[in-house]
């Protein structure tokens, strides 16, 4: 009668038996080389970017007034750079108050000059009242 062949079971570590027994070593390598891992640095593109827009709308609206064609772009810029403001301020909040000063001084920047836009909006409307011409 023949022998029943002898079962074996695969556990990914070398047996005590069969005399191959190794002991771990973390440090060595498979061979390849493998790049160390290394911290990727977090930024708050929202805050970064509120605060950009934050100052090209005060050089517009100073361009505004040497040049006098680049105000109407101003409330483009206030209103993209609030909306970025908040959203940096939210991610700043999540993530250990990372850009947070960027994202408060992309906001004052930007509210200020849309305080700037309005007030000016309104001088310019009570002067054509005061001299008479009639907007509509």
């Amino acid at each position: 009668m023949e022998d029943a062949p002898e079962t074996v079971v695969l556990s990914g570590t070398p047996s005590v038996e069969s005399g191959n027994s190794q002991e771990f070593n973390p440090y060595a390598g498979t061979g390849a080389y493998q790049q160390p891992m290394m911290p990727v640095p977090q930024k708050n593109d929202s805050a970064t970017f509120s605060m950009w827009l934050g100052i090209s709308t005060w050089v517009l609206w100073i361009l505004g007034f040497i040049v006098g064609c680049t105000i109407c772009l101003t409330p483009l810029t206030s209103i993209a750079g609030i909306v970025l403001g908040h959203q940096g301020l939210q991610y700043a909040s999540e993530r250990s108050q990372l850009g947070r000063s960027e994202a408060i001084a992309g906001l004052v920047m930007n509210y200020l000059s849309l305080l700037l836009l309005a007030g000016s909006i309104v001088l310019g409307a009570a002067i054509f009242g005061a001299i008479g011409i009639s907007l509509t």
